[in-house]
Parts: structure tokens; C-alpha cells; sequence
């Protein structure tokens, strides 16, 4: 990646970070409003999805402490898998996919290389399980939530434990870029994925919502 295009991107992804903070900021509080309105009064009906979220995301790093060699074959594979998906829906050809539960793996792509950073830096910020997680969630009966909510929280304690074990200076994916350029866009997505989240489990919204309202307020904030 040439420096003038990594510095152009890079001031792209610091706004929408900014942007994206400001959605996880305005969502956390709605949620502390809604908590302090349960809190004070007995009526007020309130459903503590974060509980269930903190109990599905202590599993995976439990999991990962006991049984680390199953656990390292599921954190390659979803790593190898993330470039996979990405890659197929950004329509890069996809030629073979490998991974070892020695943490070993490579995916081999081919297509634009003008946006490869989208593939290879996706592991380390795109939450693969997650969102599909989030988009079931839509469907389900509320009586099942804390079901689905265990699991989202699973997917994400699998993200996190990925993250911190594969967001490494040596990582091939990431020192092929510019190493700043990396951690900026890496950091900025994370703030996407945690707005999506937050916004995502205020009372009568859902993920696809979620976007709708990134729209109307990316909308105001232009202007």
C-alpha cells in the first residue's frame, strides 16, 4: 500500500471512528437510562441482556484455558474462515482454504488489490460469528433471548480472545500495510462493532435497525 493512500485512508477510518464512538456513546446511555429507570422503580419492566452476554463471553476463555487444543484449531480456523467470508462477499476468487490446530493456516485470494486490506486486517475486527448471531436474534421469540444472548456472548469472548492473541506486530496480515495504518482501521472497526452491538439491544431495535439509524444520524451529523 503506497503512504499518500494509507494516510488519506487512515484520516477516513480516525472520522469514522469518531462517528462511530459518538453512536456507542449515545447508546450507552439510553442503556444507563433505561437501567436507572428499572433501578427506581419496581414497575418498570427490564430485560438485563449484558448479564447474559458477560455469562456466554467467560465460557470461551474458560474453554480456551482447558482445552487449548481443540481451542487452538477453532481460533485458526475462524481466523482463516473470516478471510474467506470477507473475501467472497468483497467477490475476490477464493482458490484454497487451510488450517492446523498448530495455529498455522493461509487462504489464498485473488482479485482487487486496491481493497486486500479488507480481507487481511478483517480477523482482527470483524466478529464472524457475532453478527449472524445478532441477525437470528431478529427472528426468535423473546422467550428464547437469553439462549441466543449466551451464544452472542460466546462469539464475542471467541473475538476477543482472538484478537488478543493474534493482534501481533510479526502477523503477516498486518505488517503488509503501513503498521499504523493497521491499528487505526483495526481500532476504528472495533468502535463499529461495539455501536452495532449497543444499539442493537435497546428496546424495539435489532441489528438491521441499527443501520437504518446509522443513515439518519450520519445524515444530521453531515450537515
Amino acid at each position: 500500500m503506497k503512504t499518500y493512500k494509507a494516510i488519506i485512508l487512515s484520516v477516513l477510518f480516525i472520522s469514522l471512528g469518531v462517528f462511530w464512538g459518538y453512536e456507542s456513546w449515545g447508546a450507552i446511555q439510553q442503556h444507563w437510562a433505561l437501567f436507572m429507570r428499572w433501578y427506581n422503580s419496581s414497575k418498570a419492566a427490564y430485560y438485563p441482556w449484558y448479564l447474559w452476554i458477560l455469562l456466554g463471553s467467560v465460557f470461551f476463555p474458560l474453554m480456551n484455558k482447558y482445552f487449548d487444543k481443540n481451542m487452538e484449531m477453532t481460533k485458526t480456523f475462524t481466523h482463516e474462515l473470516t478471510h474467506t467470508i470477507t473475501g467472497l462477499l468483497l467477490f475476490r476468487r477464493i482458490h484454497s482454504f487451510h488450517a492446523e490446530e498448530q495455529g498455522t493456516g493461509v487462504v489464498w485470494s485473488s482479485g482487487k488489490d486496491s481493497i486486500r486490506f479488507l480481507t487481511s486486517l478483517a480477523p482482527y475486527c470483524f466478529p464472524i460469528y457475532t453478527f449472524p448471531l445478532l441477525m437470528l436474534r431478529c427472528i426468535i421469540i423473546p422467550d428464547y433471548y437469553p439462549i441466543i444472548d449466551v451464544l452472542i456472548g460466546f462469539s464475542v469472548g471467541l473475538h476477543i480472545v482472538c484478537v488478543k492473541e493474534q493482534t501481533r506486530r510479526d502477523q503477516t496480515d498486518i505488517k503488509q500495510f503501513p503498521l499504523w495504518f493497521s491499528y487505526i482501521y483495526i481500532c476504528s472497526v472495533w468502535l463499529f462493532d461495539c455501536s452495532i452491538l449497543l444499539i442493537s439491544f435497546l428496546p424495539q431495535m435489532n441489528i438491521f435497525l441499527s443501520f437504518r439509524n446509522y443513515a439518519i444520524d450520519a445524515w444530521h451529523f453531515i450537515f
